[in-house]
């Protein structure tokens, strides 16, 4: 007998079943088709809000201590809000 799941394999060698909770048989034959179509987002929310800050810092440690613009110093002195982000 043939059983076929479909899933992906996890950065750390589970596999995910994409429909319904899978238990894999010990000491079994199988046979692994890796399929190259498309790649699957395996990072969390967390993890990327974390490399945005990251981003964010960086740049911001790039910018020279000199003003950008006169326009620039105008509006940072009224005061900055960032209310949602969307990642």
């Amino acid at each position: 007998m043939v059983l076929t799941y479909v899933g992906y394999f996890h950065a750390d060698g589970h596999f995910i079943a994409d429909n319904s909770p899978v238990t894999i048989p010990a000491m079994r034959r199988a046979i692994i088709n890796i399929l190259d179509d498309e790649v699957i987002e395996t990072t969390t929310k967390a993890q990327r809000q974390s490399a945005a800050l990251n981003m964010f810092l960086v740049t911001l440690n790039a910018i020279d201590d000199e003003p950008i613009d006169e326009e620039f110093d105008n509006i940072m002195s009224r005061g900055v809000s960032v209310r949602e982000v969307d990642l």
